[in-house]
C-alpha cells in the first residue's frame, strides 16, 4: 500500500523559504538605513592645511622684540576672515576683531592683526611695512619703537595659500609695551567655519629659553 503524501512537510518548507527571505530583506533594510544615519552624522571635515610656525629673537636678551612668523606650508587654502591666532590666551589675530589702533593718522588698517593687544590704547605690536612704509626703517635691536619694523611681513591674502607669511612681532618700547609673548608660550592658529572649529596648528615657542 502506498503512502499518503505529508503536505504538512511540502507547507513546512515553503514557510520556511519565505522566512529566510523575509528575514534577509529585514537585515538588509536595516545595515542600509544604519549606513545613511552614519553619514548623517559625519560632518564634513574642516580644512587640512599645514602651517610652520618659527620664533625669532626670543633669548637675545632684549624683552619686548620677540617675534612669531606664521607660513601656509601647504595642504588647502583657508579664508583669511575665518582664521585666529592665539599666543597664550591673547588673540593677536582676528579680522572680525581689528583694534580701532590699527590705523593711526597715515596708516592703513591691517587686516585682523590686532596690535593693542592689552585694551591701554598703546600698540603693543608692530605694524608691517606694507601699511605703513613712511615709519618702516632698520632698526638694531628689532622691534622699532616707532611701532613698524621690516622684519614685520604681512603676505596673507584674502585666501591664504602656500608660502605666504604673517610677522607678529612685539614693539620695541620698553616703558609702554605689553610683553605679548615668552618663551614657552603656546601659538594656536584656529580656523572658525560654519559650525564647527579647526586647530590648524599648535606651537610652544622657544622652549629652550623658558624658565
Amino acid at each position: 500500500m502506498e503512502a499518503i503524501p505529508d503536505d504538512k512537510t511540502g507547507i513546512t518548507s515553503v514557510i520556511g523559504v519565505l522566512l529566510l527571505v523575509v528575514t534577509t530583506v529585514i537585515i538588509g533594510a536595516t545595515v542600509v538605513v544604519f549606513t545613511l544615519q552614519i553619514g548623517e552624522d559625519v560632518s564634513d571635515p574642516g580644512p587640512k592645511a599645514q602651517m610652520h610656525i618659527e620664533s625669532n629673537y626670543f633669548g637675545d636678551g632684549v624683552q619686548y622684540n620677540d617675534s612669531v612668523t606664521i607660513t601656509h606650508a601647504g595642504g588647502d587654502e583657508l579664508s583669511r576672515d575665518r582664521l585666529e591666532v592665539y599666543i597664550g590666551d591673547d588673540l593677536v589675530y582676528n579680522e572680525t576683531d581689528n583694534s580701532e589702533s590699527n590705523t593711526g593718522k597715515t596708516g592703513k588698517k591691517v587686516p585682523g592683526l590686532i596690535l593693542e593687544v592689552d585694551d591701554d590704547d598703546f600698540n603693543d605690536l608692530n605694524k608691517p611695512c606694507r601699511f605703513k612704509s613712511s615709519d618702516c626703517t632698520d632698526s638694531d635691536p628689532p622691534g622699532d619703537s616707532d611701532g613698524a619694523d621690516p622684519s614685520v611681513v604681512f603676505e596673507w591674502e584674502e585666501t591664504v595659500n602656500a608660502g605666504q607669511r604673517l610677522t607678529i612681532q612685539e614693539r620695541n618700547d620698553p616703558k609702554r609695551s605689553y610683553d605679548v609673548m615668552e618663551p614657552g608660550d603656546t601659538v594656536k592658529v584656529i580656523y572658525r567655519g560654519d559650525g564647527y572649529t579647526e586647530l590648524i596648528a599648535k606651537e610652544t615657542v622657544a622652549p629652550e629659553h623658558a624658565d
